[in-house]
């Protein structure tokens, strides 16, 4: 069942919260909240809906997520078609009143999660959502020196600080950013991609994060198993995810099922892969890029192997209900279309 829904410190005003109202940004006192429905409605009618259809849970999951506001997309705010569209997907997301938690996946402001740049742009639009996130650290988490608009990234970003100080419990400062947890028959298991960071764990065979991916894998009776982090193995470009194969091949050897991402800016759904990438139709996981949050669109190159199934260069998240023995996702598109059907289920 959906864990309580969490209170956290950081991110808001104490005196002001900006909403985004019919997709325009506005700034309403607190004493105003209370006649404005707000995700704590939500939250508390979705966690109803949990109790009542544990079997079930649907999560979304989405990374890469609100521009920088000196992109000349941001448009105060409004976005255009190719960049800076987290109003438009973070409102459709908040209307599908079925979700029990959202899966983060990282990225979540450009282009260095500077506070300052969290208050105008993600706090009003996907920071309503900031309630039922479940998140990882993308590497724009972690961006040090100047931005590509030359503004200056937060010194304490060598440690991803403001990060951590945004989502304070809910990002797991404690452990670096890797934690665990169970919806309906699922195991959720949530890793700090970054691998050569202070204090993210490492990502090699023999680092303390797999070490405890491990561990945590062996403790589990759930049978069905998903992972999440923000950089993925497979990519459909040139970038090189390669780090990422031995947390594939300790899930792989554990018989995981489904592995969500984003970092590369689009929409991807791969067949059922082992480690190297070979199909797999009966022990392989199955990969998702969600990296299609709103700030723009990565270069997809369909020469690079293992090709996905399906590659689509549109805003949007991932929807998926964690069925007893399988999964049913959605790709819901900015348009509020269901631009891609799969299911898939589970080896446990």
């Amino acid at each position: 069942m959906r864990r309580g829904r969490r209170i956290r410190s950081g991110g808001t005003s104490a005196r002001l919260r900006a909403l985004a109202i019919g997709g325009v940004s506005a700034v309403v006192s607190l004493a105003a909240l209370a006649a404005v429905p707000t995700l704590d409605a939500a939250a508390q009618s979705r966690q109803s809906e949990a109790t009542t259809a544990t079997t079930s849970p649907v999560i979304g999951a989405v990374g890469d997520m609100a521009c920088d506001p000196s992109d000349p997309h941001f448009k105060g705010g409004m976005g255009t078609s190719t960049g800076c569209a987290e109003s438009t997907v973070s409102s459709l997301m908040l209307a599908d009143t079925s979700l029990v938690a959202v899966l983060g996946l990282g990225d979540f402001q450009y282009a260095c999660g500077d506070p300052a740049d969290y208050a105008v742009s993600y706090d009003p639009t996907w920071g309503r959502l900031d309630p039922l996130m479940d998140p990882v650290a993308g590497n724009h988490e972690y961006q040090t020196g100047k931005d590509a608009f030359g503004k200056t990234c937060p010194s304490d970003n060598t440690t991803a600080q403001s990060y951590f100080s945004h989502f304070g419990a809910a990002a797991h400062p404690a452990t670096g950013g890797h934690f665990s947890f169970d919806l309906g028959t699922w195991h959720l298991i949530a890793l700090n991609g970054n691998c050569t960071r202070a204090g993210a764990g490492g990502c090699s065979a023999s680092s303390p994060q797999t070490t405890w991916l491990k561990q945590d894998l062996a403790a589990t009776r759930q049978p069905c198993v998903a992972a999440f982090w923000h950089q993925p193995l497979f990519t459909g470009t040139h970038e090189d995810g390669s780090a990422y194969r031995p947390w594939w091949k300790v899930l792989y050897a554990a018989h995981a099922d489904l592995v969500l991402n984003a970092h590369i800016h689009d929409f991807q759904r791969y067949p059922a892969l082992d480690p190297s990438g070979s199909p797999d139709p009966t022990r392989g996981i199955t990969q998702y890029v969600v990296g299609t949050g709103g700030e723009g669109f990565t270069d997809f190159v369909p020469t690079i192997k293992p090709k996905p199934v399906l590659h689509l260069q549109r805003f949007g998240y991932l929807r998926v209900r964690l069925n007893a023995s399988g999964w049913r996702a959605k790709f819901i598109d900015s348009t509020g279309a269901v631009a891609d059907n799969s299911t898939g289920t589970c080896h446990g």
